[in-house]
């Protein structure tokens, strides 16, 4: 399946208006995990590598779910510090 943004295909103009690593973020899937060492292994496959910043990193499904909680919980903390006039 390959990677998920298709990060190569973004305008350079459009992406520098949205922060230097956001053309950088995109996660590679592993296509050598199977159904079987997915739903028994008692050690969690990596299955893909997260890329930003040109650097890579190696996640299991359980590190990817704390990685998007996190970064919810993020905007969801930033946009409440906007609404109740806390930015500088």
């Amino acid at each position: 399946m390959g990677r998920v943004n298709q990060t190569h295909a973004y305008d350079e103009k459009y992406v520098r208006k949205l922060g230097k690593l956001y053309g950088s973020i995109d996660f590679e899937i592993n296509e050598n995990v199977s159904a079987e060492m997915f739903k028994k292994q008692p050690e969690k496959p990596v299955i893909g590598k997260l890329m930003i910043g040109g650097k890579t990193f190696d996640v299991t499904y359980q590190e990817l779910d704390q990685i998007a909680k996190t970064m919810e919980t993020a905007k969801e903390v930033v946009n409440r510090r906007y609404k109740l006039g806390m930015m500088r």
